[in-house]
């Protein structure tokens, strides 16, 4: 038997159909998105993750900003809740600053914790302006500096 033969025997003439041209277009429909699953689709993952990160360190960039100018418009009733307001807006100030020059080198979880953490403080610094707490965290009538002041004059001393 010839080649000839043989593939006439064997082969079917097949016309061009609608389910031909349904069967070929549905084979390269899937060969594309497999490719488009196996290349493209990580780099897209990739991608929304590094913006999110992003959007999350501009996220923690305004509650820091925003903290500071709460605490900025935060009047306390006496002269130990506004030291304590003071103290408070130093911190955050200074906070502010690493923020600002460290903050591209935080990973998310990091920019995470610290949104917690500012989350809290700002309920707090809340708080205390909408008066719902007549209690700061410092209390005058609680502070006993004597001991320090004992230490700190001993100190000067024996430095001399």
């Amino acid at each position: 038997m010839s080649s000839i033969h043989i593939k006439q025997y064997y082969s079917t003439k097949r016309k061009r159909d609608v389910v031909t041209g349904a069967a070929i277009l549905f084979f390269v429909v899937l060969i594309v998105f497999q490719l488009y699953i196996t290349i493209v689709f990580p780099f897209q993952l990739r991608h929304q993750r590094v913006l999110i990160a992003e959007m999350e360190k501009d996220e923690m960039y305004e509650q820091v900003d925003r903290i500071r100018k709460l605490i900025r418009s935060t009047r306390g009733k006496d002269f130990a809740q506004n030291g304590e307001i003071a103290l408070v807006e130093g911190v955050m100030n200074q906070f502010a600053l690493h923020v600002r020059e460290h903050g591209n080198d935080m990973t998310p979880d990091q920019v995470g914790a610290l949104r917690n953490a500012l989350s809290r403080y700002e309920l707090i610094v809340m708080t205390w302006r909408e008066k719902k707490t007549d209690n700061f965290h410092i209390r005058q009538a609680t502070l006993d500096t004597a001991p320090y002041a004992a230490k700190l004059e001993t100190q000067i001393l024996n430095s001399h």
